[in-house]
C-alpha cells in the first residue's frame, strides 16, 4: 500500500508546471524537418524568379575640378577678403552642389538627349532597355490623356509601317494615336527588326526631377574643391552621355553669369561711342566752318605747342570726368542698401584703383552665385543668406574704398581746372583769330580722344568676353563600373534562404500559438496535476474489440500496461468499480472502457461493463446486441439485475449491461435508489465494474454517478479535446469532486500510424501485417505523409 500511494504521490509532482526545455522547444520544429526543405528549396526558386525580374543597375561616375578665381585681386584686397571670410571654400562648394543638382540644368539634359521616350524589349520575366540601338524612335508631338500612363507595343511591318498597340501607323508621318500625335521614324545605321518593343513615355519635368534626385554628388574630401558625381542606370551608355551633358550644361551657365558684367559694360561703351561720335561730328564741322569764315590755313608754331599743352590738360580732366561719373554711379548703387542685390553692376569704365576694382569684382562675382543658387533654392536658405551677408560686407567695404579714390580724383580735377585757367590767362596774349581756332580745335581734340578711348575699352571688353571660361575642369569624363552595382545577388539570395527558414519557423509557431487542441502529453501536463495513467495510440482499425480480436495489435499491448497501472490505484476493496468519462462526445470513452473490461477479462477477472450513457449509447450497436432492454428499464423497477446482465460472444468472462430505451429523464432515473441497489448485487458477482458514463461537460450525469466509483479515467483525444477543457478537470481533481481521478491519453500520434477508430471516431491497433502495405508507398508519398 505505502509504494502505491508513493507512485500516485510520483505521478502527481510529475504533473508540476515543466521548466523550458530547449530540447523539447527544438524538436517541435525538427520534426518537420521535410518543410524547412522545401521551404528552402522554394526560396531558392523565389529568389532565382525574383533575380530575373530585377533590372541591372549601373554606377556611372565622373570627376569635376571647381579652379580658383581666374582674376585674383591684389595681394591688399586677398587680405582684406580673408579677413572678412567671403572666400570660403566649403561655401562656394555647396552652391555648386545645388546647382549641378537643379531641375533647370537637368532640364536641358533630358532635352538635348531626348530621354523622354523609353524603349525596352520584354524577355521572359526580363527588361532589356534600348538606347541609341533601337530599330526606330518614337517622339510624342502632342500628348493624350493616356500618353504617360501605360506602355505601348511597337514594332515594325516593313520601311514604311509599323503597328503601335496593334494599329497600323505610317513611319515618318505625324500620326494620331491613342497615345496622342506621334512621330515614328527609322533609326540610321540600325538594322531593321520586327521585334515588339516597349515603349513608354514621360514628361520632361517629372523625368529631370527624378535624374536629378537619383544623382549623388559629393566632395572628394572635406578641404577639396573637387566633386564626385555619381549616378545609377539602367544603361551605362545613357548615364555616361547624362553625366557629360549635365557637365557641359554646367559650364555654359557659369560662363553665361560671367558673361553678363562684361556684356553690360559693352553696352554701356557703345552708347557713349555713338553719343561722342556725334559730338566729335559737330566739333569738326565747327573747326571747318571756323576756318573757311576766317581764311585761316595754319596757326604759328608757338600757337601749336600751346595748343598740344592745353589738349593733354583738357584730355587728362575729360578722363577724371569720366571716372567720377562711375563712381557716382557706383556711389548710388551702394547706397541703395539691400534692395538691389537683383540689379546689375554699374560699369568701372576708366576707373584704374586696384584695390576697388577687386572689391567691385568680388561684389560682381557674390551677386552671380546669388542668382545661380536662388534658381534652384528659396530665399531662406541658410546659404543665401550667407551671401547676402557677404554681400553686404563687401559694399560696407567699398564705401570707404570709394570715398578715398573719389577725393583723390576731385583733387586732380582742381589741379587740372587751375590749369585750364592758367592756359586762359595765356590764350587772351593770342591774336583773336588763332585764340578762336584754338578753343574750337581743343573741343575737338577733347572729344577725338575720348572717342579713341572708348574705342580700345570697347575691344578689351569685346576680347574679355571671347576668351571666358568656366571656372571647373572635368577631370575624368563619365565612366561606368562593368558589373552591375544592382542586384546583388548574394544579398538577395540570403535573404531569400533566411525568408525561407524563418517561414516554416514562423508558421509553425503561429500554429502552436493560436492552436487551441491537445497535441501532445506535455500540453496536458502544463495545463493540470492530474496524473496521465495511460496513453493509447492512434489507428483507423474499425474493429471493437481490439484486445480479443486482435491481442498482437499495438492498442492491445497498451491496454494491457492500462491494466497493470490500476494496481497503482488504491481501491480500498476487491470489488472494483471504475467510471469512464470525458469532456465532449467523440473522444473515445466508450471504445478504451470497452477494451479496457475486455484486457481484464483476459486477466481471468470477471468483468461487467454497463452502458450509462443513456442519451446516446453506442457500446451495444458497437459489438452488434439487441437493446431492447437495459438500465433504463431497471431503474424504472420493470425488471431485475440479473434480466439485463448479457455476457459478450468475443470475450469470455466479459458481460455487458446495455443501456435499454432512451428514456426522457436519465438523471432522475440514476438518483432514485436503483443504482445503490444494482452496484451491491454486482459487487457480488463480478471483479471489476466499469460505468461508461456520458460526457461530463454536457450533462450532470457522471458527476452522479462518482459517488459509486472506486476510481474515475477521464479521456482525453490528442488533435482533438480542446485546451480549455484541461482546466475542467484541473478542477476537478483539485476539488477532489471525482475520486482517484486519472487522466487517458487517447488516440496519441506517433507518426507510425498508430490509433484506433470505428465509424463514430473511436480507434484501434494495427497489425504487423499493416506494416507491408505502409512499405509500398512510393518514397515521394513517404516524405509528403504528415508528421
Amino acid at each position: 500500500m505505502q509504494e502505491e500511494k508513493k507512485f500516485s504521490e510520483y505521478i502527481v509532482s510529475g504533473a508540476e508546471e515543466p521548466e523550458i526545455n530547449p530540447r523539447e522547444i527544438l524538436f517541435k520544429y525538427l520534426v518537420h524537418w521535410k518543410w524547412f526543405i522545401v521551404s528552402f528549396l522554394l526560396a531558392l526558386v523565389l529568389g532565382y524568379l525574383f533575380i530575373q525580374t530585377q533590372i541591372p543597375q549601373y554606377k556611372i561616375q565622373t570627376t569635376l575640378l571647381i579652379k580658383d578665381d581666374k582674376n585674383p585681386a591684389s595681394s591688399d584686397a586677398k587680405d582684406l577678403l580673408n579677413q572678412l571670410d567671403l572666400n570660403s571654400s566649403s561655401k562656394i562648394i555647396d552652391n555648386e552642389i545645388q546647382i549641378l543638382k537643379s531641375n533647370s540644368l537637368m532640364t536641358k539634359v533630358v532635352e538635348a538627349l531626348h530621354l523622354q521616350t523609353n524603349y525596352y524589349i520584354q524577355h521572359h520575366l526580363a527588361k532589356y532597355y534600348l538606347y541609341k540601338n533601337g530599330p526606330f524612335e518614337v517622339e510624342v508631338l502632342k500628348p493624350g490623356a493616356l500618353t504617360y500612363s501605360k506602355e505601348w507595343l511597337v514594332n515594325l511591318v516593313d520601311e514604311q509601317k509599323a503597328l503601335f498597340n496593334g494599329r497600323p501607323v505610317s513611319l515618318n508621318k505625324p500620326v494620331q494615336t491613342d497615345a496622342g500625335l506621334i512621330l515614328i521614324t527609322r533609326s540610321k545605321n540600325v538594322r531593321f527588326s520586327n521585334q515588339p518593343i516597349y515603349v513608354t513615355f514621360s514628361t520632361t519635368a517629372n523625368l529631370a526631377a527624378a535624374y536629378s534626385g537619383n544623382i549623388k554628388i559629393d566632395p572628394a574630401s572635406k578641404e577639396a574643391t573637387v566633386l564626385l558625381i555619381s549616378l545609377e542606370d539602367a544603361i551605362p551608355q545613357r548615364g555616361k552621355d547624362i553625366l557629360d551633358n549635365l557637365i557641359d550644361e554646367y559650364n555654359i551657365a557659369a560662363i553665361d553669369d560671367k558673361n553678363k558684367t562684361a556684356t553690360n559694360s559693352l553696352n554701356f561703351i557703345q552708347s557713349r561711342l555713338v553719343s561722342i561720335a556725334n559730338d566729335l561730328s559737330s566739333v569738326e564741322k565747327k573747326v571747318q566752318d571756323y576756318k573757311s569764315s576766317n581764311s585761316i590755313t595754319d596757326i604759328s608754331a608757338e600757337s601749336g605747342l600751346f595748343l598740344s599743352s592745353v589738349k593733354d590738360n583738357d584730355d587728362q580732366l575729360s578722363k577724371i570726368n569720366l571716372q567720377l561719373a562711375s563712381l557716382d554711379n557706383l556711389e548710388s548703387y551702394l547706397n541703395e542698401g539691400n534692395d538691389n542685390t537683383g540689379v546689375k553692376l554699374p560699369s568701372m569704365l576708366g576707373i584704374q584703383d586696384p584695390s576697388l576694382l577687386a572689391l567691385v569684382q568680388q561684389l560682381g562675382q557674390a551677386q552671380i552665385s546669388r542668382t545661380s543658387l536662388l534658381r534652384t533654392t528659396p530665399e531662406t536658405n541658410p546659404i543665401v543668406n550667407s551671401l547676402n551677408d557677404q554681400i553686404q560686407s563687401i559694399k560696407e567695404t567699398l564705401l570707404p574704398t570709394l570715398k578715398n579714390v573719389k577725393s583723390g580724383l576731385l583733387l586732380n580735377k582742381e589741379q587740372l581746372i587751375s590749369e585750364s585757367k592758367k592756359f586762359s590767362g595765356i590764350i587772351k596774349n593770342v591774336p583773336a583769330k588763332e585764340r578762336g581756332l584754338l578753343d574750337v580745335m581743343r573741343q575737338q581734340d577733347i572729344k577725338n580722344n575720348l572717342f579713341n578711348f572708348l574705342l580700345q575699352k570697347r575691344e578689351s571688353t569685346e576680347l574679355s568676353l571671347a576668351t571666358t571660361i568656366s571656372d571647373s575642369r572635368t577631370i575624368d569624363k563619365a565612366i561606368s563600373d562593368n558589373t552591375p552595382l544592382k542586384p546583388v545577388k548574394s544579398v538577395i539570395y540570403s535573404f531569400f534562404i533566411l525568408l525561407g527558414l524563418l517561414l516554416p519557423i514562423i508558421i509553425i509557431y503561429l500554429k502552436n500559438v493560436l492552436d487551441y487542441k491537445i497535441r501532445d502529453k506535455s500540453q496536458i501536463e502544463k495545463l493540470t496535476r492530474t496524473p496521465i495513467l495511460a496513453e493509447i495510440a492512434h489507428s483507423d482499425d474499425s474493429v471493437p474489440l481490439i484486445v480479443s480480436e486482435r491481442p498482437r495489435s499495438m492498442i492491445a499491448e497498451q491496454m494491457r500496461a492500462f491494466r497493470t497501472n490500476l494496481q497503482y490505484i488504491d481501491f480500498n476493496n476487491d470489488h472494483k468499480v471504475i467510471l469512464f468519462t470525458s469532456n465532449i462526445s467523440g473522444e473515445g470513452k466508450s471504445f478504451i472502457s470497452l477494451n479496457l473490461g475486455a484486457s481484464l477479462a483476459t486477466a481471468n477477472k470477471k468483468v461487467v461493463v454497463l452502458e450509462l450513457d443513456l442519451r446516446k449509447p453506442k457500446l451495444h450497436s458497437a459489438l452488434g446486441l439487441e437493446n431492447s432492454v437495459g438500465l433504463s428499464n431497471y431503474f424504472i423497477g420493470k425488471v431485475s439485475s440479473k434480466d439485463i446482465i448479457r455476457s459478450i460472444p468475443q470475450q469470455e468472462n466479459y458481460y455487458i449491461i446495455t443501456s435499454g430505451p432512451v428514456p426522457p429523464n436519465p438523471a432522475e432515473l440514476l438518483t432514485n435508489g436503483r443504482m445503490d441497489i444494482l452496484i451491491a448485487e454486482l459487487k457480488k458477482e463480478f471483479d471489476f465494474i466499469i460505468l461508461d458514463a456520458p460526457p461530463v461537460g454536457l450533462v450532470t450525469d457522471a458527476q452522479i454517478l462518482s459517488k459509486w466509483a472506486d476510481a474515475t479515467m477521464f479521456v482525453i483525444r490528442n488533435n482533438y479535446s480542446i485546451k480549455a477543457q484541461v482546466s475542467l478537470i484541473d478542477n476537478l481533481y483539485r476539488k477532489q469532486i471525482f475520486k482517484n481521478l486519472n487522466i487517458v491519453y487517447n488516440s496519441v500520434n506517433r507518426g507510425n500510424g498508430y490509433g484506433y477508430g470505428y465509424g463514430y471516431g473511436y480507434g484501434y491497433g494495427y497489425y504487423e501485417e499493416d506494416l507491408n502495405k505502409k512499405r509500398i508507398l512510393s518514397p515521394f508519398s513517404r516524405f509528403l505523409k504528415k508528421d
